[in-house]
């Protein structure tokens, strides 16, 4: 009875589309920091490996309380071969992981591309395991 009365009165569309935007934009509010508060203070090592011929540069960046590796290949002023890029991904991907001491690792994403003017970047998500 009460429901039909604040309903008949107008209050369910006033009152309750602005609670929805307000629980909506708390939703997302908390969502989108969420991901920069689970990173805040895990220490960060980056590596920087560079082959001049080819234009080349691939910039590793790990976590090593997380065992992510977050790899960014750069190419300039060449035409991007995919199989080239995973492939010096590859090898740089497997001499890092041996030298922290993993015998093996599996990427968690889907690569990301991004054309720029000059250059292409690849950027890949690794998880480091034994």
């Amino acid at each position: 009875m009460r429901i039909e009365f604040l309903a008949k009165n107008g209050y369910n569309r006033a009152f309750g589309g602005k609670m929805k935007k307000f629980i909506l934009f708390a939703a997302l509010a908390v969502v989108s920091t969420f991901p920069l508060m689970a990173l805040e203070g895990y220490d960060v090592q980056t590596s920087h490996v560079e082959d001049a011929k080819k234009h080349v540069t691939i910039d590793l960046q790990y976590t090593e309380s997380t065992r992510n590796l977050l790899v960014v290949y750069t190419i300039k002023y060449l035409p991007f071969d995919e199989g080239d890029a995973l492939s010096m991904i590859r090898d740089t991907v497997k001499q890092f992981a041996e030298d922290h001491g993993f015998k093996h690792y599996k990427t968690y994403s889907d690569d990301i591309i991004k054309y720029h003017d000059k250059e292409t970047e690849l950027t890949r998500f690794i998880i480091l395991y034994n």
